[in-house]
């Protein structure tokens, strides 16, 4: 997009400022939060009132009904919680009167990524989004989180010293978020090559490569879900490309790196059978979980059906004292397993205590103690879940529908344009988007910092590009 010649403009800072997200998410929530609202402020000083109005009616009034409704729900939810006795109300209920007001209060500062949402489209609108800088900021800082994971994974060390116990986290800490970083924002390194001049074919070779690089970064991260979520993205990248040998041929070598790895090391292999085990469980449970009632599930560690045998051939349930036989057949038990199961079923339970409306903003953490067969967290480690619950089914089909729209118009994009750059350049967005948006997931929290950061600035960029004639007209520029 253009760049303006002179270097200290506001719209030069606000570039920059968007290229610095992926430091801020690597600092933290505080550095995104000053961050954010940096931009926010410039933002509404460039642009003032007119930052609110874009050229698709159909998403503005949707992201204006979606924020302006998580606030109504969570103040008509939490103001009669704020000013009667919630001890009375709730007599089992830990949460206290100030849980309330401050996700209250959250629910409205939750409004700068409604003001980050409108300002990239404006940028984009006025063909004043730096978008190579923006491409080369998250690839740098890519790169780097993935040549520090190599580095904590051959020496056990990263490049600030810091150890690892469990799973390598490179700059994050104590949290294990790397693999996600890299899973979304990888991407943009892959894409990168869409704006060089150079051959269609070493452009090819050059996306699988990276590909298997930062395949190889997430998989020995050992974050389970982003692995699966990175494969997906790639096999979606494939078959909007329709190359079917290079499907087969990357199917084999996934495959192939999976084999070796769980057979030369027990981590691993325990980790995904693991998994494997929690998903094909969840899968089985989980529409279970919509339509009983909360009493009627049992935790697995008490109740085993009896056709359950373990590593050794053995039914599970027999010679073990803390457990309990059902038969296999028995259809009045739900069994939840171990994880997230049982906090699926938290959330699925409250949200039924009102389907429509919902609860209001984090309502999961100072809900979740109240029924049998619950486990408090702070989220339902679900994005669809979580939207249910917060915002009901009116929430949830605001914000869905948004994905679904955006979802038509990038496959009406990509089938009618005729530039590969254009569509290499977009891709990275699109598969972003979809992964975040898949219901099936284990997740962190949507209206988290972090999540809602990604979320909010990916999806108007998107929006922004597929819309945009100067962007393909640009990219065609480029590609001559």
């Amino acid at each position: 997009m253009l760049i303006n010649k002179r270097y200290f403009t506001r719209i030069n800072l606000i570039n920059l400022l968007i290229g610095l997200i992926p430091l801020s998410l690597i600092v933290g929530n505080l550095a995104i939060n000053i961050n954010i609202i940096l931009i926010c402020l410039l933002g509404i000083l460039i642009y003032k009132f007119d930052i609110f109005i874009i050229e698709k009616k159909k998403y503005q009034y949707l992201i204006y009904a979606f924020f302006s409704y998580l606030i109504v729900v969570t103040v008509i939810s939490y103001l009669p919680l704020i000013t009667n006795d919630i001890s009375k109300m709730f007599p089992y209920h830990t949460s206290s009167k100030e849980d309330y007001i401050e996700n209250t209060l959250k629910s409205f500062f939750f409004l700068r990524f409604l003001i980050l949402f409108f300002l990239l489209n404006k940028l984009i609108e006025n063909n004043q989004f730096n978008l190579k800088l923006f491409f080369i900021s998250f690839a740098f800082f890519s790169a780097v989180v993935a040549i520090d994971i190599f580095i904590q994974v051959s020496f056990g060390r990263n490049l600030l010293g810091n150890t690892f116990d469990y799973r390598p986290t490179s700059f994050f800490g104590n949290e294990s978020i790397a693999g996600g970083f890299l899973q979304k924002f990888s991407l943009f390194f892959i894409f990168l090559i869409a704006f060089y001049k150079i051959s269609e074919k070493k452009k090819y070779f050059y996306i699988y490569i990276s590909f298997l690089i930062f395949f190889m970064a997430i998989f020995f991260i050992n974050n389970r879900m982003p692995v699966l979520l990175f494969i997906f993205s790639f096999y979606i990248f494939l078959l909007l490309n329709k190359n079917l040998k290079t499907i087969i041929f990357s199917s084999f070598l996934i495959i192939s790196i999976f084999i070796i790895s769980l057979e030369v090391n027990d981590k691993f292999k325990n980790s995904y059978l693991s998994f494997y085990g929690n998903a094909k469980q969840i899968l089985l449970v989980a529409p279970k979980l919509f339509l009983s009632k909360n009493e009627k599930g049992d935790i697995w560690n008490n109740y085993i059906p009896e056709n359950i045998k373990g590593p050794d051939g053995i039914p599970l349930c027999k010679n073990n004292i803390n457990i309990t036989c059902v038969p296999a057949n028995d259809s009045e038990l739900i069994h939840f397993g171990h994880g997230y199961t049982i906090i699926f079923n938290t959330g699925i339970q409250l949200w039924k205590e009102n389907k429509i409306f919902g609860q209001g903003l984090k309502s999961f953490r100072v809900n979740c103690s109240r029924g049998k067969n619950t486990s408090c967290s702070t989220h339902p480690h679900n994005y669809f879940i979580e939207i249910m619950l917060d915002t009901g089914l009116i929430g949830l089909v605001l914000i869905y529908l948004i994905f679904f729209l955006l979802f038509s118009d990038f496959l009406k994009f990509y089938k009618n344009n005729l530039n590969l750059d254009s569509k290499l350049i977009s891709l990275p967005f699109f598969l972003i988007i979809i992964s975040e948006f898949f219901p099936l997931r284990s997740s962190g929290s949507f209206f988290s910092t972090g999540t809602a950061t990604a979320t909010f600035l990916i999806l108007p960029i998107i929006i922004g590009l597929l819309n945009s004639k100067k962007f393909r007209e640009e990219q065609t520029t480029i590609s001559e």
